[in-house]
């Protein structure tokens, strides 16, 4: 077996088809909120929000693609409200790269983002 017989595949940008534990990743989000680490709750609950959304539509975001563009494309086949899907990436933007402190506040609005569309995008409610 050559070098390009072993990397073929390894590069490729189809989604991997394991599917994303919603229950771990709740824990994992409410334990950092628990902590006060609001900026990596938020940066968890965008990164799984965009996986689940790549799952759904078969693709990924591509290392050219912002946050805004890969949701813009693919809100519009999963049928979300844009203006739901935009704050949410906009309070993830926040938490990621900005200097400052991110409220609870905040947090709590990206639960909320998050538990109003995961039915959307999954056809089943998140228990808690």
């Amino acid at each position: 077996m050559g070098l390009m017989d072993s990397l073929r595949g390894r590069f490729s940008r189809t989604p991997r088809e394991e599917s994303v534990d919603i229950p771990s990743k709740l824990r994992n989000i409410k334990k950092l909120a628990d902590a006060g680490k609001y900026d990596a709750a938020i940066t968890l609950a965008y990164r799984t929000f965009e996986q689940m959304c790549g799952r759904k539509t078969g693709t990924e975001r591509m290392h050219s693609e912002t946050a805004h563009e890969f949701l813009d494309r693919v809100s519009k086949s999963l049928l979300l409200d844009s203006v739901i899907v935009d704050e949410f990436v906009d309070i993830y933007l926040e938490a990621r790269f900005s200097n400052h402190v991110i409220s609870r506040e905040r947090y709590e609005v990206v639960i909320k983002t998050f538990s109003d569309l995961y039915p959307r995008i999954e056809g089943k409610t998140l228990s808690a």
